[in-house]
């Protein structure tokens, strides 16, 4: 089995190789010349707002992360990478998400890597500062907000009854509400082993009186971007079954009360709702070749090809166990 995944993966390897001759993968933007605006004061990680003087549009910057090794040597995670395939899989689901580019700044030794995403709410208007929208995050509309840690109230129940007077994103296809549009936000997570949809990885789009689910957003916390090539490779050539690829992505845990398997809480999620939502998303992954995709599609020199493998595994993995689960 893991012989024809290996021998998969090389022929991937060479189609990667033609497709950047051909220019058919991410584009990756230098955005040293852009103009800061300001330092996001939300999350854990160091995240800024750029302007892009061609468009005048806001981007949000985030640099790539390191984590140290046990030999005091550091590595640069792939937090810019599994953010960029994640997008490249909601766009394959249908799902609305932020829009989102690889970047870098500076150059030489002062080369950062990062990603960047696009603000999903309007540009201000003329000799405005600020857009006539607003951004509010999930932990804002639970009937029992998480506080210093408590999770108790952050359930996937708890997600559908906040949502129940907000509109669903706009443009979206179909006759679909803003709860139908987020379990397709939980079946992306389930099928990339996102672990990170906490209480403020999900909003709503405000203007006046109107409230509309924002786009998906913020997903790099998945496909084994934290490991480096060496812990990639072991697990990627073990007989261990406890130890491959595809154990690892049976042991992710989500943020919802509890800490359930994304696959569960996407799974819960679509016991709650009509079933024609569940078939609906669960019909959206069926070409699990169409979802491997993006982790091709990304530039030779950001991804390496342990980091592919390993996502592509994971990757197959989740979607097994949904389709399994759900049918």
């Amino acid at each position: 089995m893991w012989t024809e995944f290996f021998c998969a993966a090389q022929e991937k390897l060479a189609s990667l190789v033609t497709a950047e001759s051909d220019r058919d993968h991410y584009i990756e933007r230098d955005v040293s010349d852009w103009l800061f605006l300001s330092d996001e004061s939300l999350g854990t990680k160091p995240k800024r707002w750029l302007r892009d003087p061609a468009t005048g549009y806001h981007w949000l910057m985030k640099d790539a992360t390191y984590s140290d090794r046990s030999d005091g040597t550091r590595y640069r995670k792939g937090d810019d990478w599994s953010e960029r395939v994640a997008n490249g899989v909601a766009e394959r689901l249908g799902l609305p998400a932020a829009e989102t580019e690889l970047a870098t700044t500076g150059g030489g030794e002062d080369l950062v890597y990062g990603v960047i995403s696009r603000s999903m709410l309007v540009p201000p208007a003329a000799g405005k500062t600020h857009s006539e929208e607003e951004l509010v995050d999930g932990n804002e509309l639970l009937p029992d907000p998480v506080v210093a840690g408590h999770r108790e109230g952050y359930t996937v129940e708890a997600v559908q009854q906040a949502l129940v007077e907000v509109g669903p994103p706009a443009h979206i296809e179909g006759d679909l509400s803003a709860w139908d549009v987020f379990v397709g936000y939980l079946t992306l997570d389930a099928i990339v082993g996102n672990t990170d949809r906490h209480e403020e990885n999900w909003a709503v789009i405000a203007k006046g009186d109107d409230r509309r689910l924002a786009p998906t957003f913020d997903h790099a916390s998945c496909l084994g971007f934290q490991l480096d090539d060496d812990q990639r490779q072991r697990r990627l050539s073990t007989n261990d079954t406890g130890y491959m690829p595809e154990a690892w992505a049976d042991r992710a845990g989500s943020t919802f009360h509890g800490s359930p398997h994304p696959i569960s809480a996407a799974v819960r999620a679509m016991s709650i709702s009509d079933p024609q939502t569940g078939r609906l998303w669960v019909s959206r992954c069926e070409d699990v070749d169409l979802l491997v995709e993006p982790v091709w599609m990304v530039p030779q020199h950001r991804m390496s090809i342990p980091a592919r493998e390993f996502a592509e595994r994971v990757l197959r993995r989740n979607w097994h166990r949904l389709l399994e689960e759900c049918h």
